[in-house]
């Protein structure tokens, strides 16, 4: 569920750089760092697929070590590019964002990784998980608009037309708006579900321990979480992932107010039960089983359909010079 930006500068032409050559064309020299970022970009869009959608923790640290290799490499490429006489600060910039770069996928991700690995063991975890992965991505979007600008004064500079997306906003920020949108909504589902499945768990065991208090737990948490879900207003017109998560929530609290209290008292009344008991109990479990996994398949798809119809947009589409 989390894409990365790329930056999607058409260039006009190739170009390869080493100590030995001189760039004189502006429009060549700013293909080459677009280029140079472009290519960080496709390299960063395949580790964070395998980040967000694998477990594999040590496959997942193969794809940052393998991008933080090309940064080190862009980097070199950098030191080794003569000056150009009206670079107008592009390669400082790119330099500058390629140590943040640095920093992120030798650091920051990896801290993030490690978060990962025990994000579903609770709210709390999962929470903290994700604020991670939010800062680390918001640190990318920062200098990602850092090398924006200082494209589009070199452009100035030098006479360079760029074709550019209405409110030249990054692909890092259009994708950050994105990310915590869902998130946002994501984690308010996450301590929901987690509640109920602890309930569940607990039901399994012979002697549970305060099972009801877990479904009271749930109940509010069930409750307090519709509510604040439907302050959540639309991405970009699109309901349909908040209104998912809404009617899987409201599920849950139904069966926690009117279909959990027979399974809590099939586990504390013994041998005192009743037909009664026994045919809400039986209702109750076809519920979970027939009502839970539409709920959750629904909530998939919408979220498939949100981030497919919102994939961010380059904001520079081409360039050409004057």
């Amino acid at each position: 569920m989390f894409r990365i930006f790329m930056l999607c500068l058409f260039g006009l032409g190739s170009f390869s750089a080493n100590a030995q050559e001189k760039i004189d064309n502006p429009a060549v020299y700013f293909d080459f760092f677009n280029q140079e970022h472009s290519g960080l970009a496709q390299k960063n869009m395949e580790y964070l697929q395998y980040a967000v959608h694998s477990d594999d923790l040590q496959v997942i640290a193969q794809k940052r070590l393998a991008l933080l290799e090309q940064v080190l490499q862009s980097q070199e490429k950098m030191e080794q590019l003569p000056d150009f006489e009206s670079d107008a600060g592009l390669k400082s910039t790119m330099v500058e964002v390629l140590k943040t770069y640095e920093e992120l996928f030798e650091v920051g991700f990896q801290e993030v990784e490690a978060l990962k690995l025990n994000a579903q063991d609770g709210f709390l975890q999962m929470e903290k998980y994700l604020v991670a992965q939010t800062a680390a991505e918001r640190k990318m979007a920062g200098a990602s608009a850092k090398l924006l600008e200082a494209q589009q004064q070199f452009a100035q500079a030098n006479n360079i037309l760029l074709q550019m997306e209405p409110g030249s906003v990054t692909e890092a920020q259009q994708l950050n708006a994105l990310n915590e949108y869902q998130r946002n909504i994501f984690l308010r589902s996450f301590r929901v579900g987690k509640l109920n499945a602890q309930f569940l768990l607990e039901m399994e065991k012979d002697s549970p321990d305060n099972i009801d208090q877990l479904r009271q737990q749930l109940l509010k948490a069930a409750t307090e979480e519709i509510a604040e879900l439907k302050k959540i207003g639309a991405y970009n017109g699109d309901t349909a992932y908040r209104d998912a998560a809404v009617e899987q929530l409201e599920v849950l609290q139904v069966l926690a107010r009117e279909d959990y209290p027979a399974l809590v008292r099939v586990k504390t009344k013994g041998d005192q039960l009743t037909q009664e008991d026994v045919t809400a109990y039986n209702t109750a479990i076809s519920k979970v089983n027939t009502q839970l996994n539409p709920a959750s398949e629904k909530i998939n798809t919408a979220l498939q359909n949100l981030l497919r119809n919102n994939v961010p947009k380059p904001a520079v589409r081409g360039v050409k010079q004057i």
